[in-house]
């Protein structure tokens, strides 16, 4: 045995239990694919099965029982102990799109025709794949990606010398495997490419991305920015520039919120702009929260609401359209979203119209929480909530395409909760007044919970949604569903590198269609009262914006 096989050894034994104990450590499994993991646990059970019929040393047995006990108790863990911090809706990719085709390859490549020669061919084609689901993985979380780089790079450096130990017998013993040859170069190119795309490219290539919060001062702003400056929207290797807007009145304490962001000493922020000017807040902004909207009242009529709302949302579109990067996400906060969304589009012809979305993930949020509280587990068990329509009480929280998972099932949640006139009338009731019983209880609008939901939001927006899995966002309609084209109406989307796509097929029963009816007509008439608002002349939402 020589230096390169005992080092490639002894870094390959260090990677495979590198995942276990630093799980243990964190109590957390987050950012880890059990998928490749699995792919593992199928490699060394294929290669090994001569482990107690072909003794070799006690150095080979015992590598061969750690490399075999290593995924599966990762496994174990990662199901069982720590199940609970599992990102299984980032872990996409299914194993037998790579099992299947290393089996079939196996049939034609291998030295000899038994079992055990084809099991062990399967075994090293497969192993030069099995890192795949992690890879796929990392790229579309932004969980904290620090023992997976170490995993990764010690992965390719123990290939890596196993290259050089098959040089090093060749030239000293002539032998040569091109089985295990080529299948160790595939498996170092695609580990180390991998690691560099995603750990060194990523950190040498992409600068700060600007990000402009309006009514920045807000209480629902303060929880929001500090996310955003943690790294929880856009990844925690991505730096961002904040542009903090809001009215002359309110620099005071806006000042005192950029004191609280240099104390944070976070070091994705590479700095941050202060401003009442939209040519100043949206100068090439790559994301916008636009948080702020007229308050309504009980005393106030809707139009006069739809009315104040309407010339703000106007400017903001204005200030997009003539500042902002034409790739620029939008997500509108405030209330009524969607008509303000709508007119911030329809003000910004220059940028794309799926470019404008409306915050209903809260309500998704609060939807999937009642379902796990009614059911005693956590929401992480609950997927694909829907909410159709309006940011409103006229929203409807759909979970008839929705399912209650678990690790070995999956059932639709009417077959979960087995209550039919629960799901039908007093759920959907909770979450369309959830808002005012929030307002009624704190004397105050939900914050954190909707700092959270902008969070999610854009979060998802930016990496992408599961394989079988999506979320709800106000999104502009192509007619789907019977919804008229052209609103901002809340729908089912898949979404995959930044750009969203409506779930079609999906079943409407008469019971949702009648819901959905509700939406439209209500979206319908505040779009026809929006336009109407539209056309005098603006008042100008900021003191320091005049022209």
């Amino acid at each position: 045995m020589n230096v390169f096989r005992i080092c490639g050894d002894m870094i390959h034994l260090f990677a495979m239990l590198m995942l276990p104990v630093a799980m243990w450590r964190r109590k957390s499994c987050a950012g880890i694919s059990a998928k490749s993991q699995m792919l593992f646990a199928i490699v060394f059970t294929t290669r090994y099965l001569d482990l107690f019929t072909n003794f070799i040393s006690l150095y080979n047995s015992f590598m061969k029982v750690v490399f075999l006990s290593s995924p599966y108790g990762t496994i174990y863990l990662m199901l069982y102990t720590f199940r609970t911090t599992y990102d299984y809706k980032y872990d996409r990719l299914r194993i037998l799109y790579l099992t299947i085709p290393a089996l079939f390859l196996s049939f034609f490549i291998a030295h000899f025709y038994n079992i055990i020669e084809l099991l062990w061919t399967f075994s090293i084609v497969l192993e030069s794949v099995a890192i795949v689901p992690q890879l796929l993985m990392l790229s579309r979380t932004s969980k904290n990606k620090s023992i997976i780089s170490h995993y990764l790079f010690a992965l390719g450096s123990y290939k890596a010398f196993y290259l050089l130990n098959w040089i090093y017998r060749y030239n000293e013993y002539d032998f040569f495997d091109p089985i295990v040859v080529v299948a160790g170069i595939v498996e170092t190119i695609i580990t180390f490419y991998g690691y560099f795309s995603i750990f060194i490219r990523t950190k040498v290539k992409s600068g700060p991305i600007r990000v402009v919060v309006t009514d920045a001062t807000s209480e629902l702003a303060y929880s929001l920015i500090f996310k955003i400056a943690n790294g929880e929207v856009f990844g925690t290797q991505q730096e961002v520039i904040l542009y903090l807007i809001d009215e002359l009145s309110t620099m005071e304490v806006l000042e005192g919120l950029c004191m609280e962001i240099d104390d944070l000493a976070l070091p994705l922020v590479k700095g941050y702009v202060k401003t009442t000017k939209l040519e100043v807040a949206f100068k090439n902004v790559d994301a916008a929260f636009l948080l702020g909207a007229m308050p309504n009242s009980e005393n106030k009529e809707k139009k006069d609401f739809l009315s104040s709302n309407v010339k703000t949302f106007k400017l903001l579109g204005e200030a997009l359209d003539r500042y902002a990067s034409k790739d620029v996400k939008v997500l509108v906060v405030g209330n009524l979203a969607n008509t303000n969304a709508l007119i911030c589009s329809l003000n910004a012809p220059s940028i794309p119209k799926e470019n404008f979305t409306a915050m209903t993930r809260l309500d998704q949020n609060r939807a999937q929480s009642a379902i796990a509280i009614y059911l005693g587990l956590c929401t992480n068990n609950i997927k694909n909530v829907t909410i159709w329509g309006n940011q409103s009480s006229t929203q409807f929280p759909d979970v008839f395409n929705a399912s209650v998972q678990s690790c070995d099932s999956s059932k639709s949640v009417y077959d979960a909760i087995k209550n039919t006139q629960w799901l039908e009338d007093d759920f959907i009731k909770i979450i369309q007044t959830r808002e005012q019983a929030v307002i009624q209880a704190r004397k105050n609008l939900a914050a954190i919970s909707a700092a959270k939901a902008a969070v999610d939001h854009m979060h998802d927006w930016w990496f992408g949604t599961a394989d079988g899995a999506w979320v709800s966002m106000g999104v502009i309609s192509d007619g789907s569903y019977g919804v008229p084209k052209d609103l901002i109406f809340s729908m089912p989307v898949i979404i995959y590198k930044k750009k969203w796509t409506i779930v079609k097929g999906l079943k409407i029963t008469s019971f949702a269609q009648n819901k959905l009816d509700l939406a439209v007509k209500e979206l319908l008439y505040e779009k026809e009262e929006a336009l109407e608002v539209c056309n005098p002349c603006c008042v100008l939402l900021l003191p320091d914006c005049k022209t």
